[in-house]
């Protein structure tokens, strides 16, 4: 699995589950400007979005990284977000030992996030364990602030064909304005 593979299945459940028209940049006619965010979103009953997609390997790293979002590609989904708020979205897919969850966080409450977590260290740790300072254990400062942000995964007997598998949580489906 890597960032690619967590594109196309946050793809899929867009596409299939939510009926959404998403678009990965390569996808679409003409040069990709760097920064852009990974997926375009249309929204056939309400307004679109951006979703940045990442992606961490707990066998490689037990952390996500602030630096992996790109200035640009902060740039960007910031500027899109004053001019239409729940308009931009960090994806992070979380892959390897034993471990399969997606999350997509609105883009404001992410970046409050870093600015808490900055003064402790420069990276979110999937879980702050002995291994990190007592400031980031005692505050849960983990993949536990983002929990309420994680898709949930459904059997294969309850998907839509074509679909990825995952459902979005329902603070999502209301902030992205995908209620009928």
């Amino acid at each position: 699995m890597n960032e690619a593979n967590i594109r196309r299945e946050i793809y899929q459940m867009l596409r299939y589950r939510y009926g959404l028209w998403p678009d990965h940049w390569p996808d679409i006619a003409g040069k990709k400007r760097p920064g852009r965010p990974d997926l375009i979103i249309m929204n056939p009953r309400g307004p679109g979005f951006y979703i940045e997609v990442k992606h961490i390997n707990l066998t490689r790293v037990r952390s996500f990284s602030f630096k992996s979002i790109g200035q640009s590609q902060r740039r960007w989904l910031s500027l899109w977000e004053e001019q239409r708020p729940n308009g931009s979205y960090l994806a992070i897919g979380v892959t390897g030992e034993m471990a399969r969850d997606v999350f997509i966080v609105p883009w404001l409450l992410w970046l409050k996030i870093e600015e808490t977590v900055k003064s402790a260290q420069s990276s979110l740790p999937y879980l702050a364990d002995s291994t990190h300072r007592l400031v980031m254990r005692r505050n849960a400062y983990d993949f536990r602030m983002i929990d309420k942000w994680s898709c949930r995964r459904i059997a294969k007997k309850n998907r839509l064909p074509k679909e990825s598998g995952w459902v979005l949580p329902p603070e999502l489906i209301c902030r992205m304005e995908l209620m009928p």
